[in-house]
Order: structure tokens, then C-alpha cells, then sequence
């Protein structure tokens, strides 16, 4: 089935290899075996919002500068991560989540545009690829640029809020306008996707401006979401319009920036993006679909829970292990990037069961590669060896 949908999606264009991706941003080869390191600046519940802990406001403010977000890569470095690609998170004004789609400037707490300047040019120093953690749907009632008229709504004006991730987290609806209360920011609507690229190239520019390009973006959601109806009859938009306008961010992102991420990555996002965030198993027994599809179009990585078995078996990317100074957990990063170096350009070819209690599983790529892992054992093979 898996096969028949690959033929499928490569007849009508949908598959873009990762080969193909390289040829049209070279860095992108840079990704292969090498493992992402994911760093938050400031975390900023705003009062008065799901998050908000009323009893122990010390839980709702947390603050790691720039600087200090520069010198952990250092010390990576010195403890042997000798490649690395480092997304930052909670750099907005505000902090993570909050008043998007007006993220700038970088936060004043951590450091400002001083500061994620000297972070940049850490980065590079130690030569590690760099991009920043974007949102660009969610759209903040207290952000600066909010207004009404540009919010998504909804067919009609009575019953319940339909828009998701309200449906999942506690959505309600003011008229037409569906709203939020559930991440860090508080109050939020949904913005129509036709501004989106506009936002993205206003904040953007303003990095130019300040002398700060880089290296790509990954986009929060868009990979994730179901797209988005908008019935305003000033600025309607449909669910493939919505599509359409989010591959432009990804598509300007390719162009100006370079590398292109999203969370989780539905398969409209394939042509447009290099790697993923993880699409979470749950507590089902996974079976490797998605790769057995498009492996050799998209990175995908370590699951969120660590995984490392599940990455091994699909030929994940690796994620930097919090307890970098653990050395198991290092010599386990390790092997998924080698793997990854080997085999992520390949087909992702079979995938099988060897026992009848779904526990262990062989997955096998195109130049014959086969990754075996027992999940009761907690053991894996790798043939021909590493």
C-alpha cells in the first residue's frame, strides 16, 4: 500500500527528493548525520492565560539569555558534538508563544539584537548550522498588529468554535471569530494564511536590517494544522488557498533563507521542506508508513519520548540528548547519526514483524541496509555494520 501511494505521489509531483532539494540549497546536505540541538530563551506566561500558575507565578517566567544560550553550544563543542543544528525557540519579544505574528524585536531580556547577534556569530564559529522556531498562524489579540478583520471566521455565528487545535484544547467563538485560551500568550484568534508571508517578510527584513540572515526557519504548525476555511466575504479563503499561502512562507523561506522545517509534516509540505518534527506514536504500535513513503524526501527524527529504537528503525536524524554528559545517551546519538549519514538519502525499502507480538521489527533500505530492534530487549542490529 505504502508502495503503490509512493508511485502515486511521485506521478503528480508531490515527492521531491531529498537529492533534489540539495541541488536547489546545497546546505541542506549539511543536515545528513548531523544532530539537531533545540535551545528555548525565555518562557513567558502571560496572566490571565490557561498556563498562567496563579499560585506559583514563579512557574511562569523563565529566562535564558542568549549568551548564556551561546556558551552551552560552546560547551556542546568541547564535550565532542562536532556538528549540530541549532533551532531557537522563546527569542520573540515576548517570549515563546506570545503576540504573533509580531515577533520583533528579539527579546530585550535576553540579550536583544546585540545578543542574538553574538549568539549567530557563535554558531558559526563553532560551525554549527542555525535557524529559529517561527509561528505564523496563531494570532495574539494583544499582538501589536492585531486586528479583527484579518482573524479567520467561521461559516457562522452560533454553536461552537470548529476551528482546531480549539476543538482539541478549549476553543469559543465571539461572533464569527473563533479564539484560543490554551498557550502561553492567552487569548488568541487564527490568522488568515494570505498575510502570513507578509508578517514573515516584515520581521525578516528587520533582521537584515540589523545585519542577522539566518540560515532558515522552521515554521510551527503549518505541517500540522489542518488548513484553514476562512468564510470573511472581505478576504475568503478556502483550504487549498490556505495551503497555497504556506507553501509561499516555505517557498520564500527556501529562497531568502535556506533550510525549511515544520512540525510533524502532512505530505502537502513535502516539496517544500527538508525535515521534520516528530508525529508521535502515542501508545500504538507504529508502523513505519510515512517513511516507507518518504524517507528519501524528508528528514524525520528521534520521537519526542527518546525513542531511539523507533528513530533506528526509520532512519531518523538524532536529536543532542539533554544529559549531553551521559555517556550512553552520547553513543547512542552517535549511532543514529552515523546511521542517518549512511542511509538518508536511500529508500526506506521494507518493513516487517518478526514476531507475533509486534516487539520486534526489521526494517530494510535500498542499498540493503537492515536495521533489526527488539523493543522487549531494548537491543538493535545494524547489517553491514556502522
Amino acid at each position: 500500500m505504502a508502495k503503490r501511494y509512493r508511485r502515486y505521489v511521485m506521478d503528480i509531483g508531490q515527492f521531491v527528493s531529498l537529492k533534489e532539494k540539495i541541488a536547489q540549497e546545497p546546505r541542506v546536505a549539511e543536515l545528513i548525520g548531523t544532530p539537531q540541538v533545540r535551545q528555548h530563551a525565555l518562557r513567558n506566561y502571560k496572566p490571565g492565560s490557561h498556563r498562567y500558575d496563579a499560585n506559583n507565578p514563579t512557574n511562569n517566567y523563565r529566562l535564558v539569555s542568549f549568551d548564556e544560550l551561546a556558551k552551552r553550544l560552546r560547551d556542546l563543542r568541547a564535550a565532542g558534538v562536532e556538528k549540530g543544528f541549532v533551532t531557537l525557540a522563546g527569542w520573540p519579544n515576548q517570549g515563546y508563544d506570545r503576540q504573533h505574528p509580531d515577533a520583533m524585536p528579539p527579546a530585550a531580556a535576553a540579550g536583544g539584537w546585540e545578543g542574538l547577534q553574538r549568539w549567530v556569530k557563535t554558531c558559526e564559529e563553532l560551525g554549527y548550522l542555525y535557524n529559529l522556531h517561527d509561528q505564523y498562524r496563531d494570532y495574539y489579540v494583544d499582538a501589536p498588529s492585531y486586528d479583527p478583520q484579518f482573524a479567520v471566521h467561521e461559516e457562522g455565528d452560533v454553536g461552537d468554535a470548529t476551528e482546531f487545535p480549539g476543538t482539541r484544547f478549549g476553543g469559543f467563538k465571539e461572533g464569527y471569530i473563533p479564539f484560543m485560551d490554551y498557550w502561553d500568550g492567552g487569548k488568541m484568534a487564527y490568522l488568515n494564511a494570505r498575510f502570513a508571508l507578509g508578517h514573515v517578510v516584515k520581521n525578516y527584513q528587520l533582521m537584515f536590517d540589523h545585519g542577522i540572515r539566518m540560515q532558515g526557519s522552521y515554521q510551527d504548525v503549518f505541517g500540522y494544522v489542518p488548513p484553514t476555511e476562512d468564510f470573511n466575504p472581505e478576504h475568503p479563503a478556502t483550504r487549498g488557498d490556505c495551503m497555497k499561502c504556506y507553501a509561499d512562507v516555505l517557498k520564500w523561506t527556501r529562497r531568502n533563507l535556506g533550510l525549511v522545517g515544520t512540525e510533524a509534516g502532512a505530505d502537502w509540505v513535502i516539496p517544500y521542506v527538508d525535515y521534520t518534527t516528530d508525529a508521535k506514536a502515542g501508545t500504538c504500535i507504529s508502523v513505519p508508513l510515512y517513511t516507507l513513503v518518504y524517507h528519501d524526501a524528508v528528514m524525520t527524527p528521534e520521537g519526542g519520548s527518546g525513542d531511539y529504537l523507533r528513530c533506528l528503525l526509520n532512519g531518523g536524524y538524532a536529536t543532542v540528548p539533554r544529559d549531553a554528559d551521559n555517556k550512553d545517551s552520547m553513543e547512542r546519538m552517535k549511532t543514529i547519526c552515523a546511521l542517518h549519514k549512511r542511509v538518508a538519502l536511500l529508500e526506506l525499502t521494507h518493513h516487517e514483524f518478526l514476531d507475533t507480538n509486534h516487539r520486534k521489527e526489521r526494517s530494510t533500505f535500498s542499498d540493503g541496509t537492515t536495521v533489526t530492534i527488539d523493543r522487549d530487549a531494548k537491543t538493535f542490529e545494524i547489517k553491514p555494520d556502522l
